[in-house]
This record gives structure tokens, C-alpha cells and sequence, in this order.
């Protein structure tokens, strides 16, 4: 299910240690960060998630609450600048008034914790090109004619190689740019009206909405993606294949799963009472 019984391979994905710390910690600040990861995550998303939802489902007062998307789940860019100081959101935080970006980012929400915030500010500054790039974009003397070329991934780029922030994006200056653009890359103005879609067979689209899960900037899949022995592979697989937990698999020694031999048994033979499964080891107790 993960990879076509071994046929399909990829490097592991970079690990942020800073990152990785924080996640694993078994402190009130590391289980706060776990619980709220994905708030996280969207107080740092270079774009914003647009879907239409369901409202029927969604406003129901009883029960859990329930999200349900009608069509496509897409990604989209707003400008460089904001309209107004109080509508800065998403990448402009990476360029506007970049002394008070932290305040704007805990303004966000009551649950957010300060020194988490300002801990995932110093990571991505240290490692994210794109974040190396929109810094070098707000020291820019002429800020307001500039524009921004995020780029598709180059095709003798490995997965997972760690790009540069000239790699990622570019800052363009006035010109005529626009019209050599390839179907995947991205202008990005200083000011516009419109938000654009981020086509999810770019490159970038994962970077860009989960800076914590790719603090490095590292692509994710697009249509030119190939595994390990350079064979295209598609979304689905790709994602089957980064998903899948492989820890246990590697480790049947620590986790001892030949004492589970028994549950394995039972369950191809059909049984279904438990009390008569027998796992042979005395720190365990004698069925389960």
C-alpha cells in the first residue's frame, strides 16, 4: 500500500533537529505544541487554504463539529504588501513591518505561546530559503516596484535536495518577466487585488503551506517527481509512500513482536476470543 510491495523508493526527507526536539519533548511545551501543530503551521503558511464548505454540515449544533469540502481543496498567494497596516497576512508577515511580526502572529489567537512562536521564527530563519528570500525582499530600497518569481522546481533537481533562495525565488524589478513564465512558476505582485491559485502540481505547494513540515523548503511532488530508480511516480503514490509510518518495521528487535507471533495466529485462524490468546513472556500478563 506504501510503495507497490518495494517498488517505489525515495531518500528520507531532511530532519530539522530543532524541529524534531520540539515534537518529541515530553514537557507542558512540547505537548502544547503537538495539539495545537497545525495552528502552528497556518500562523507561518506562506499561502492560505480556500475550499467551499459545506455549511449544512458544518453548522450543526449537536455532535462534533464537522468539515466537509463541496469540489477542490486549492492553496492561494496574496501580494507582497498589504492594502492596509491591519489586513497583513500569510507571506506579507515575511516583508511588512517586520519588527512587530511577532506580535502580529501571537494576535492570532489566545492559545498561541510566545516562546514557541519566536523559537519557529529563529528555525526558519536559519534554514528556509524562502524565508532567506522574503527577508532580503523587506530590506529592498524600492520595495513597491518589486516583484517576486517563485520558481518550479529544476528538473535535474534530486528530491529532497536542499535548495538555495535563488533556487526558490527570484526578485524582479520592474520588465517584462511575466510573459517567459513556465505554466508552473509564480509572479507574485507587490500589490494586487486578487489572490492566485497555487497549482497543486508545483514544487512549491508543499513548502509554501507547511513551513513545519518542510522547514528546509525542500519540493514536494510534482508531475516530474521519480523515485529512487528514476521512475515517475504519481501523486498518490508519492504521498501513500511519505505518509506511511516505517519505525516498526525497522525495529521488530526493540518493540520484541515475535511475542505477538500468537495475536498474529489467532487472528488468520478467526479467533475471536481473547482470553484464550497466550503471549509467552512473564512481564506480560498470561492472555490479553
Amino acid at each position: 500500500m506504501c510503495c507497490k510491495d518495494g517498488k517505489i523508493s525515495f531518500p528520507n526527507i531532511p530532519i530539522c533537529p530543532e524541529f524534531m526536539e520540539l515534537i518529541c519533548e515530553q514537557t507542558p511545551r512540547g505537548r502544547h505544541f503537538r495539539q495545537y501543530i497545525r495552528f502552528y503551521n497556518n500562523m507561518f503558511a506562506f499561502t492560505s487554504m480556500g475550499v467551499h464548505v459545506d455549511e449544512s454540515v458544518a453548522s450543526n449544533s449537536r455532535g462534533i463539529y464537522t468539515f466537509r469540502a463541496q469540489g477542490a481543496i486549492y492553496h492561494r498567494i496574496g501580494s507582497l504588501l498589504p492594502h492596509t497596516p491591519l489586513s497583513v497576512r500569510h507571506l506579507q508577515l515575511y516583508i511588512y513591518d517586520t519588527d512587530l511580526e511577532i506580535q502580529r502572529r501571537m494576535s492570532q489567537s489566545v492559545e498561541a505561546h510566545e516562546d514557541i512562536v519566536r523559537l519557529i521564527q529563529r528555525i526558519l530563519d536559519m534554514h528556509n530559503p524562502f524565508v532567506e528570500k522574503f527577508r532580503q525582499l523587506s530590506r529592498s530600497p524600492n520595495l513597491h516596484q518589486c516583484k517576486l518569481l517563485i520558481k518550479e522546481q529544476p528538473l535535474n533537481q534530486p528530491q529532497y535536495c536542499l535548495p538555495s533562495a535563488s533556487q526558490v525565488a527570484a526578485i524582479i524589478v520592474g520588465g517584462e518577466e511575466a510573459g517567459h513564465l513556465s505554466g508552473r512558476e509564480i509572479l507574485v505582485q507587490t500589490f494586487g487585488g486578487n489572490l492566485i491559485n497555487v497549482k497543486d502540481t508545483a514544487g512549491f505547494y508543499d513548502p509554501l503551506q507547511y513551513p513545519i513540515l518542510f522547514p528546509f523548503g525542500t519540493y514536494g511532488w510534482d508531475i516530474n517527481t521519480r523515485d529512487a530508480n528514476r521512475n515517475k511516480v504519481s501523486c498518490r503514490d508519492y504521498y501513500a509512500y511519505i505518509f506511511q509510518l516505517r519505525w516498526f518495521e525497522h525495529n521488530q528487535d526493540s518493540i520484541r513482536a515475535d511475542l505477538y507471533q500468537g495475536l498474529q495466529d489467532a487472528f488468520n485462524e478467526g479467533e475471536s476470543d481473547t482470553g484464550s490468546i497466550f503471549i509467552n513472556d512473564p512481564t506480560f500478563p498470561s492472555y490479553i
